[in-house]
């Protein structure tokens, strides 16, 4: 977020800048409205270019085996230009090369899903997808463990839909 408002307002003093310098070439004196109001609209158009195209500068960055499983949109009445059309500001995502399955059973899938939203820390979640059963359910710190590194008893599993992108990657 830091980064966000300095380069912000680096960008307001170098839209500025540019004003200044054009009209000190010209021979002429930049009239007073037009700095604050080149600055103003420079950090306006940084902030505009920031949320649309969060989404693609950081999926471009993700490895090869990181399928992204589903995106979502936020409009905000302080952003008035995402009313107009909503970008994508968060998107979840499975890691491929973390998907392992139970020797002792092939229906049962580890898979890690990784979160991301603007201005937020990434977050990754790891669990436990049934495929015949269509069952899924969360692998924290406190779940049990058997020697291949699957729980041994599943009591908050919770069904999934047919259409659940993590169902429909873990059982492809």
């Amino acid at each position: 977020m830091f980064v966000f408002i300095f380069t912000t307002i680096v960008v307001g003093f170098a839209c500025a800048g540019f004003i200044m310098l054009g009209f000190r070439l010209g021979g002429r004196k930049a009239p007073k409205y037009l700095i604050p109001l080149t600055a103003a609209l420079g950090m306006f158009g940084y902030m505009i270019w920031d949320d649309y195209s969060w989404f693609d500068r950081v999926s471009s960055r993700l490895p090869q085996q990181v399928k992204i499983t589903q995106t979502y949109v936020t409009t905000a009445p302080y952003k008035p230009w995402t009313l107009l059309v909503a970008p994508v500001n968060r998107f979840s995502a499975i890691d491929g090369d973390k998907t392992i399955t139970n020797p002792a059973n092939t229906a049962q899938k580890q898979i890690t899903t990784i979160y991301l939203q603007k201005g937020h820390l990434t977050r990754a979640t790891t669990r436990l997808i049934d495929c015949d059963t269509r069952l899924a359910s969360f692998i924290t710190r406190d779940t049990a463990l058997d020697s291949n590194g699957f729980p041994t008893q599943i009591d908050d599993a919770k069904p999934l839909e047919s259409n659940d992108p993590a169902l429909i990657y873990a059982c492809q």
